[in-house]
């Protein structure tokens, strides 16, 4: 086990990224609908990008304009930076920061 508490949430979230939950599970869909994620948000995003480890709903209370920048810090697998560039549109940039790399 890992001595570093950063290994070992690294390591916790990596392995749900390995998992495969994605909206296409009926209980991590729930939980996304349970912080106000709508089904028509959550379809208009790849399923990957939500596992279900949301802790908030921040693209519903931000009042996002086009043209902005959004960074999202702990984004996992972006479902907040889908949601966000779609309302700062293409003249913005929707940014999404992770502690694990792409391919963990």
């Amino acid at each position: 086990m890992p001595d570093n508490i950063k290994d070992v949430v690294r390591s916790k979230y990596a392995s749900v990224a390995k998992s495969g939950l994605s909206s296409g599970h009926t209980g991590v869909r729930a939980v996304a609908e349970a912080f106000g994620y709508t089904p028509e948000q959550l379809a208009s995003i790849p399923a990957e990008a939500n596992m279900g480890l949301s802790c908030g709903n921040p693209t519903a209370f931000a009042s996002l304009k086009p043209g902005e920048t959004v960074v999202d810090l702990g984004c996992g697998g972006g479902l907040d930076v889908f949601l966000a560039a779609k309302r700062v549109g293409p003249t913005g940039k929707a940014i999404g920061i992770d502690m694990n790399a792409r391919d963990a």
